[in-house]
């Protein structure tokens, strides 16, 4: 493992980076004159720069996880459908509704769910009657 202290931090040059914008940076095991790593970006082959800038002008570097190789993503997707059964992980289209269907009973709408009627509300009775000339 080809490892950089850098500003306490310890850089396995063998893993590639991500910078803070989402832009990859990997060593291709060139150095400058100071010592320090070289970094590419896929998109910027032919122009290295020192991990120090790097680290200084793009944030700080966020190490990528290796990559699942072909016969690990295989083994993820190839499922035996027959252990699947047996194992009771299988469930009818029915069950599976019911499962993810939430049983939430209707509201039912009462009374106070209504706005009060306008004959209810304060003064509206007293405005009526003046329009009638009526009295209270």
């Amino acid at each position: 493992m080809t490892t950089y202290l850098y500003d306490g931090v310890e850089f396995d040059l063998t893993r590639s980076f991500v910078d803070v914008i989402g832009v990859e940076w990997e060593w291709r095991g060139q150095w400058n004159e100071a010592g320090e790593p070289l970094l590419v970006s896929p998109g910027l082959p032919d122009s290295p720069v020192p991990l120090p800038d790097v680290y200084r002008d793009h944030g700080p570097l966020i190490p990528v996880s290796p990559r699942p190789s072909a016969a690990q993503y295989r083994a993820a997707v190839d499922v035996d459908y027959a252990k699947t059964v047996a194992a009771g992980y299988v469930e009818s289209p029915t069950e599976f509704a019911a499962r993810i269907t939430p049983v939430t009973p209707t509201p039912a709408l009462t009374a106070h769910h209504l706005n009060p009627s306008p004959m209810e509300q304060t003064g509206f009775r007293r405005f009526l009657n003046s329009i009638a000339g009526g009295t209270r």
